[in-house]
């Protein structure tokens, strides 16, 4: 079971900012959602909200989420009016059902990203938006159990079998057969499994993470 980053309590208003943030991006200042999701997983602001920062989750606004992503970004002060009412456009709910989802799964909104990126999600609202939340989850969850798993990646570009891993890194050959096939979750792994793997891979460890 998914350990929360931060109580159920937070999630309506972290999920809204969220939403708003990228909606004030895409649809009030014309910049390209996957550019500034992009923008929002290298700033620390994607980290706040994974780590349930209570400044974060209920202290801001999704006018200062944007503005604190766009100064974090381009070092450069950003001048932004605030937009005080929201028409929950299709580019709100992408965000706003993002940070459903990191909150629900306790991925990192870079891991999402890379599995279903904005392009993507875009598409999602006209069946979903007016649907249970679950339901969301539901598509979200079969996108990844489709995909290949992070480790499987990282190991076929590196070059090595299951087996020189197994060698490298000191993690029983089992126990990486069984993340490659996601019937293990390598996101709920001891830490020191996950480095270890990390390192005979020379990736960082969150590149090994759904």
């Amino acid at each position: 079971m998914t350990t929360h980053a931060y109580s159920q309590l937070y999630l309506n208003k972290a999920s809204r900012a969220v939403g708003n943030m990228l909606h004030d991006a895409v649809v009030e200042s014309g910049m390209n959602g996957t550019d500034f999701l992009k923008r929002f997983v290298q700033s620390d602001v994607a980290d706040q909200f994974e780590n349930g920062n209570p400044k974060y989750i209920a202290g801001k606004s999704g006018m200062e989420l944007f503005v604190e992503v766009m100064e974090k970004t381009t070092g450069e002060s950003c001048n932004a009016n605030p937009v005080e009412s929201y028409d929950r456009s299709p580019v709100y709910w992408v965000g706003w059902m993002l940070a459903h989802y990191q909150w629900y799964s306790g991925r990192t909104f870079k891991s999402i990203l890379d599995k279903v990126p904005y392009d993507d999600l875009l598409p999602l609202y006209g069946t979903l938006h007016e649907a249970d939340i679950q339901k969301s989850y539901e598509v979200m969850d079969a996108r990844f159990a489709d995909s290949e798993s992070t480790l499987k990646t990282a190991r076929k570009h590196s070059g090595l079998t299951q087996e020189a891993l197994a060698t490298e890194s000191g993690v029983s050959l089992n126990t990486i057969r069984a993340y490659e096939r996601k019937s293990k979750n390598l996101n709920k792994a001891q830490f020191d499994i996950v480095m270890r793997l990390a390192k005979a891979l020379r990736c960082e460890v969150t590149d090994l993470l759904e």
